[in-house]
């Protein structure tokens, strides 16, 4: 596929003409990259110094808890963005480790370009404007949600605060033990809650790890 449909396929370049394409490509350094399947492109923590445009691929993102005994796993196939909501602000890091599942292709836009060239373009504002309010007002929806419930409410309270996209495959790599104490439970409760809905053919228990198939289908049971 040529290089101008890939970007008009993303996000933050929909709504541009080919000859604003044109004349981006021409202005900013034009930095495409290739990795290979369990290739790490950046990790969790890495400084924010530009934005990490999926064009051809499928990447797993891996996002490590606070005390590093819990991982929340989801993938992601092209076209898709990371690092924009971490590109400005108090904490300038890429939130999750970013790691190719199939032969990848990105195009890497560095900061600089994206100050100096992109935001020349009010399409590109707009876009960017509207996915990062997009993200907050989610974000903003979960931390008003009421804390009271059971532990299976709390369950996918979490999931849904550590899950970019709410459907689809996940995975939970970590012990029990890590998990109760970040829901603020007991493990027995834990155990019998992920039992139950291993019984209900909506998840999969094995050494340390959960397998979700289908999150929307978990949390649609919760309600």
């Amino acid at each position: 596929m040529p290089i101008y449909d890939q970007l008009l396929q993303l996000p933050l370049f929909q709504g541009h003409s080919r000859e604003d394409l044109t004349a981006i490509l021409a202005k900013i350094k034009v930095d495409f990259r290739t990795f290979r399947p369990k290739q790490e492109i950046v990790r969790q923590d890495d400084p924010c110094r530009h934005i990490i445009f999926l064009l051809e691929g499928e990447v797993q993102l891996t996002r490590c808890s606070f005390h590093k005994d819990l991982n929340f796993i989801e993938a992601f196939s092209a076209p898709c963005a990371f690092g924009t909501e971490s590109l400005f602000g108090l904490r300038q890091s890429f939130s999750h480790t970013i790691q190719a599942l199939t032969h990848v292709r990105v195009l890497i836009v560095s900061k600089q370009d994206i100050i100096n060239h992109l935001f020349a373009y009010e399409v590109f504002h707009y876009n960017l404007l509207n996915q990062l309010s997009t993200r907050i007002q989610r974000t903003n929806h979960l931390l008003w949600a009421p804390h009271e419930g059971d532990t299976l409410q709390h369950f996918t309270t979490l999931l849904k605060r550590n899950f970019l996209y709410h459907g689809g495959h996940k995975q939970i790599a970590g012990g029990m033990v890590a998990l109760a104490r970040m829901l603020g439970d007991t493990r027995l409760h834990i155990s019998h809650m992920l039992n139950s809905l291993q019984s209900q053919g909506l998840l999969t228990l094995s050494r340390k790890m959960i397998d979700i198939p289908h999150l929307e289908q978990l949390l649609q049971y919760e309600k």
